[in-house]
């Protein structure tokens, strides 16, 4: 890292940043970004030096969000900082990325290359991947609090998240409002960034409707059709469970419980326009009340906090048989053994689908449905009335998440319950550590899994130079 005999930084507030042209998009008043900053909406502060970007901050309280980017002697930005606020007057680094390019003409960003990610946990424990061209490895880490957590800031006060060191700068440095800022398109354009989000759930209503059409991204309109009634879900507990059934162990109830009692299990259906071919299994649903869904939530296991999550990620089951399920929590363990009973009786799977299967001890039952294109994770949402009741549990296989709603298909009504409560009178005076310290600290962290990862590629190549001998 260079260091320049500057102490100076010029503060631009804008919309965002434009990697192409590398200039900040649409600058705006100070007085306004510091009103969208005390009303949780987002905004943008570019910091450079003698023209020269040094860091990036993307800020969104609305949704807890703290970005920082720094950039490279190419105006490319190469390390990211995610914060989230998980607690009034204290943000988490909730992820840390950086990225290494082979040539002054790489883009930003690049898909095949040299990036290392670190996701942190609230409790200091963290998941490193390092990939390159040739793989990449994932190894574990524990980042103390002083690295992981960091006081929110006075508006205007940068240096508490990134300071002269991380900017190759001799410090202290002074901030100073940007003369003629270089900027992108004129103001009233689209922001050029949004916080990262969880994945959003889509046309759940409609998986359920008749006569529903859905455009996928592979130019086939799927028509939903009616759904099959698999049966009544016997809940004794009200807690309930969607896993795998062949993989139930390890499998938990959802913290959103309902009354005890028997609730329809339905089936979603549905065909591809133009042929004769059923399609795949696009949702399943536990419906509790027939009342209308004003809103839904993803549905949680203890210890998931959906703040915590990036952009379209989610909490879901795992699928590893091509199946998914429901069942009530008090019938896991005996459905766990009675299913390894039953398969090493057969000496073959068992097959779940043809009938409602019952536990003679516990008097629960399961019902099993197709799990949509297969293996994989899928989300269960929890969709409430009005009033706040649970109205049903749906399982997605997000088949058509991504698809268009074509007519007749009628639009949701149901949103999504907010994920974060805007916090923005919280500050805090000062953060718990230098940022320097904590840039440190990565790169120490990146070195020792860099190391890691060419000892084991020597290895693997000197295993097979030996072999072929």
């Amino acid at each position: 890292m260079t260091t320049e005999n500057v102490s100076t930084a010029d503060v631009t507030y804008c919309e965002g940043w434009d990697p192409q042209i590398r200039a900040a998009v649409a600058p705006i008043p100070e007085p306004e970004a510091r009103s969208r900053d005390a009303s949780g909406e987002q905004y943008a502060v570019l910091l450079s030096v003698q023209g020269r970007p040094k860091a990036l901050f993307q800020v969104d309280w609305g949704h807890g969000h703290l970005g920082l980017f720094l950039f490279d002697e190419c105006e490319r930005r190469d390390r990211e900082l995610e914060y989230r606020q998980l607690e009034p007057g204290r943000l988490h680094l909730m992820r840390y990325q950086e990225w290494r390019h082979t040539s002054d003409t790489d883009a930003e960003f690049p898909e095949r290359g040299w990036c290392f990610t670190m996701t942190i946990d609230p409790d200091g424990r963290a998941r490193q991947v390092l990939s390159d061209v040739g793989g990449s490895r994932h190894t574990g880490a524990s980042v103390p609090v002083e690295h992981r957590s960091v006081a929110k800031a006075e508006f205007g006060e940068w240096t508490a998240y990134v300071d002269a060191r991380m900017l190759g700068l001799s410090g202290p440095i002074t901030l100073v409002p940007a003369q003629r800022p270089v900027e992108g398109p004129a103001s009233g354009t689209m922001p050029a960034w949004s916080a990262p989000l969880p994945l959003r759930p889509r046309h759940l209503e409609a998986l359920f409707t008749p006569g529903s059409r859905l455009a996928s991204d592979e130019g086939r309109v799927a028509l939903i059709t009616e759904p099959s009634h698999a049966g009544w879900l016997h809940l004794p507990t009200g807690s309930v469970i969607a896993a795998d059934p062949y993989f139930l162990g390890d499998s938990g109830p959802f913290t959103v419980t309902v009354a005890p009692g028997d609730y329809a299990v339905l089936i979603a259906s549905m065909r591809w326009e133009g042929t004769d071919l059923e399609g795949e299994t696009p949702a399943a649903m536990v419906r509790i009340l027939d009342k209308q869904t004003v809103s839904w939530e993803l549905a949680l296991l203890p210890g998931q906090d959906v703040r915590l999550l990036g952009a379209g990620e989610f909490f879901g089951f795992g699928v590893d048989a091509g199946m998914g399920c429901f069942l009530d929590a008090s019938g896991r363990d005996e459905f766990a053994r009675l299913i390894e009973e039953w398969e090493e009786e057969s000496d073959q799977e068992v097959d779940l689908l043809s009938s409602e299967v019952r536990a003679p001890e516990t008097g629960t039952n399961l019902i099993a449905y197709h799990s949509g294109l297969g293996d994989g994770s899928y989300p269960v949402w929890i969709g409430r009335d009005a009033d706040g009741e649970v109205t049903s549990f749906v399982a997605d296989m997000l088949i058509l998440h991504d698809a268009d709603a074509l007519p007749p298909t009628a639009p949701s009504t149901a949103v999504r319950l907010p994920l974060f409560t805007p916090v923005t009178d919280d500050r805090r005076e000062a953060p718990f550590t230098s940022p320097s310290a904590t840039a440190e600290f990565m790169a120490a962290q990146i070195s020792h899994v860099a190391d890691g990862w060419a000892e084991h590629r020597r290895s693997f190549t000197d295993s097979h130079v030996l072999r072929d001998r």
